[in-house]
């Protein structure tokens, strides 16, 4: 026999300590002294998680609430397990267990939302969304969320309203400048379009769809027009003289040195 006790002690100070193998064996070492020992399994499941082994997560955290139906700590750890490997469905049957004993439980529903979402059900994510903004509207993750599935469903102007409430508070998160210039793109608002997506840029040069979405904006005629800048075209061929053109357009989005780049070339060309 083991002391228990001291066992416990030992694992705990051994996972905190990031000794995540070693502290496997002490609480497996318990459970093989007293197999209904909730603790060892909770951590266990943990443990599991952290490592990225899933399965084994799920069957610590099963083997637990087949014991203990309603340790809410446990029962949320399970959900995010089941959707960590993709069974949405499971997910959303243990947060509504939880939501039955709290429903309270703000991130319940961020996960309900999610678990929706994935499942392509985006009214569910949304009335999910809504109940954690009701519970916290302060809550940034929820509002977030909502405002990209509104965006996916093409309900871009309350997507706008969502994000621009975080932007307010976090001008400078690149996720919710890029989304906010994705949605003014879907209103057709092509300058807050272009001011997000260059404020993106700015915060993450390497934001390859960032800039994906900038050079398409500019190689769009009919976006270059709704801007209010003028296409030249050669007289003699009727082609779009190109360097003139693209100097244009980065002079109007005030990308300078880029414009004036493209007129020196013009130039050059004579």
């Amino acid at each position: 026999m083991i002391d228990l006790e001291k066992t416990l002690i030992l694992a705990n100070q051994l996972k905190m300590e990031g000794k995540l193998n070693e502290s496997l064996k002490e609480y497996k070492n318990i459970l093989d002294n007293n197999p209904e020992n909730i603790n060892a399994k909770f951590n266990l499941g943990d443990i599991y998680y952290i490592l990225g082994d899933i399965n084994k997560s799920i069957d610590y955290y099963e083997q637990l609430i087949k014991q203990a139906p309603h340790h809410v700590l446990a029962l949320y750890r399970l959900a995010i397990s089941y959707f960590r490997a993709a069974k949405f469905g499971k997910v959303i049957e243990v947060l509504n267990e939880i939501i039955k004993s709290d429903n309270k439980f703000e991130m319940a529903y961020y996960w309900l939302g999610l678990s929706y979402y994935h499942m392509g059900k985006m009214n569910k994510s949304i009335e999910a969304y809504k109940m954690l903004r009701s519970l916290n509207k302060d809550n940034s993750l929820g509002c977030y969320h909502l405002a990209i599935t509104y965006k996916a469903i093409g309900e871009y102007s309350k997507s706008i309203e969502c994000l621009l409430k975080i932007h307010k508070e976090s001008p400078e998160v690149v996720s919710v400048n890029y989304h906010l210039g994705l949605s003014y793109l879907g209103v057709g608002d092509i300058k807050n379009a272009l001011q997000y997506f260059k404020t993106v840029i700015k915060l993450d040069p390497e934001h390859k769809s960032a800039k994906e979405k900038l050079d398409e904006i500019i190689n769009d005629q009919d976006m270059i027009y709704s801007y209010g800048i003028e296409i030249p075209k050669d007289e003699k061929t009727g082609k779009i003289v190109t360097n003139y053109y693209l100097g244009q357009a980065y002079k109007g989005f005030s990308m300078l040195e880029k414009s004036l780049k493209h007129f020196k070339d013009k130039l050059d060309e004579g």
